[in-house]
């Protein structure tokens, strides 16, 4: 009898905790407005403890919230049948659930080795883009992509960043929202999550190499946050805490350091002079933070650099004209007779300007703004002008993306570049190898057709970003409404000082 009634009560404790967590991340969820009614969230489960927390929680809230939730497994073809048996696993409490479920393959070790990097991030960069690929299957409705990580996690990306050596950036850890990408389990721990899934009567997978100490985060999981926890209990709160502070001020030093890039930057043929005059003048702290932004932009990712490679850009500024750096990505700095040059290797190799596949190339000119000038240019079909000081994460010349957009009016409506090429009646063979002008997603210039209305130079411009494509046809010097078909695919960026 004693023993029915200290079950029952143990029951209702469970239960009463389990309650507790999910308005817990109820409350995370509202306070960074990761989700709206309507919206479909696409949830990453491994089969392990921390996603099917997330998948659990997420279920449970879907009334609260009104969102629905689908569900992408990827099976990393590195533990053989174990890992099989994970895909299983998810496939089957989804199918017991009615939740829609994709079961995505790949080989990481064959994808680390192709592109020379760790399996650690193979294997990230590889679910990631299965992420995306799914949220490609629902074109104009709002997606989110939940991911799990907790506050274990977080603490122990910020200790990783330390040890390689990082910025106040590398700091910030991980963002509760970054884009279409939601973490609402960034509140809570490990012990929560494993306490939930008790109460919760719920198995999880186990992956045996999260045991082992041979992965960089392991070690710094099984020994370095152990340590902090027998220091403090709270540890991983506080570590999340001083990161969300971190991340205020970063937002204040960012302004600062975009204001500073305007100054000091010029864009060339096929990345960006620093001058060194008005970079010097600038605090140091505002110096590295733009170093900083240039070097991600170039690269497409903030990985891999250090404070060692900021220091070295420094150095430059001091060494004889020609004198060069070489940095992580093929990015390639040199002391030149303005300052300090940053290019991609890569896009110099090919030759020519920026967009050069034959005949196709690019020159740009930063000009101050000039209404009887822009008048002037405004009306050519392959020179463009773009009120320079409203891009915010970088250009380059590129192919079309998922994502891309234009605005398309002076209130500022989108449109999905999808829908306007369709409009156009572009055939979709040729869709792909339309040359953009993009800021991030939002493209600034469709090549041989229109530009994006928010770039638009007005009497407000005080600095033009003036753009010329020489492959289009010589006579076809006005917008006639003629067409061109860019050829190739060239991403090399333009970086005005933005973080992508």
């Amino acid at each position: 009898m004693y023993d029915t009634a200290g079950e029952k009560t143990g029951g209702n404790i469970r239960q009463i905790q389990a309650q507790a967590m999910e308005q817990k991340i109820a409350g995370f969820i509202r306070a960074h407005q990761m989700v709206s009614p309507g919206c479909l969230v696409i949830a990453g489960v491994s089969g392990g403890a921390d996603s099917l927390c997330l998948l659990l929680v997420l279920l449970k809230l879907r009334e609260v919230f009104g969102y629905k939730v689908c569900v992408v497994h990827v099976e990393h073809g590195i533990r053989g049948e174990a890992s099989m048996r994970d895909a299983e696993f998810v496939r089957h409490f989804c199918a017991q659930r009615g939740i829609e479920c994709h079961i995505c393959h790949c080989h990481v070790p064959e994808y680390a080795r192709a592109h020379r990097m760790g399996e650690e991030e193979a294997g990230r960069r590889l679910r990631y883009d299965a992420f995306r690929q799914e949220k490609e299957k629902y074109p104009g409705r709002e997606v989110k992509i939940a991911v799990a990580h907790h506050l274990g996690d977080n603490a122990e990306t910020m200790l990783f960043h330390l040890a390689r050596g990082t910025g106040i950036r590398g700091l910030l850890a991980i963002a509760p929202v970054n884009g279409d990408l939601i973490r609402p389990l960034l509140c809570v721990g490990r012990a929560e999550i494993e306490a939930y899934l008790k109460g919760c009567g719920q198995d999880y997978c186990e992956d045996a190499t999260n045991g082992m100490d041979v992965y960089s985060r392991n070690r710094l999981r099984h020994h370095a946050l152990l340590a902090l926890h027998q220091v403090n209990s709270r540890a991983q709160e506080h570590m999340y805490e001083t990161a969300c502070q971190l991340r205020e001020l970063y937002d204040y030093l960012e302004v600062q350091a975009e204001a500073a890039c305007k100054k000091c930057c010029k864009p060339d043929a096929h990345g960006v002079v620093i001058e060194k005059e008005p970079f010097l003048r600038e605090r140091q702290v505002i110096q590295t933070e733009m170093l900083c932004r240039l070097l991600r932009t170039l690269a497409k990712s903030g990985r891999d650099f250090t404070r060692g490679h900021i220091v070295s850009l420094t150095e430059l500024f001091e060494k004889q004209n020609g004198r060069q750096v070489h940095l992580p990505y093929g990015i390639k700095a040199e002391r030149v007779y303005a300052g300090i040059r940053l290019v991609r290797e890569d896009a110099e190799k090919e030759g020519g300007r920026i967009g050069d596949t034959g005949k196709n190339q690019f020159t740009f000119r930063l000009l101050e703004g000039n209404s009887d000038q822009m008048s002037q240019i405004s009306k050519k079909k392959y020179t463009k002008c773009f009120d320079y000081d409203k891009i915010k994460n970088g250009f380059c010349v590129r192919n079309r993306q998922p994502g891309d957009y234009l605005v398309v009016d002076a209130s500022g409506s989108r449109q999905k570049l999808k829908k306007y090429l369709v409009n156009e009646k572009i055939p979709s063979k040729e869709r792909e190898r339309l040359l953009l002008l993009a800021d991030g997603d939002h493209i600034m210039w469709v090549v041989g057709y229109r530009i994006s209305s928010y770039y638009k130079v007005d009497e407000h411009t005080r600095n033009i970003l003036e753009v010329t494509f020489y492959g289009g046809r010589e006579d076809e010097g006005t917008d006639s409404g003629n067409d061109f078909r860019g050829r190739g695919k060239c991403t090399d960026c333009r970086d005005r000082g933005a973080d992508q």
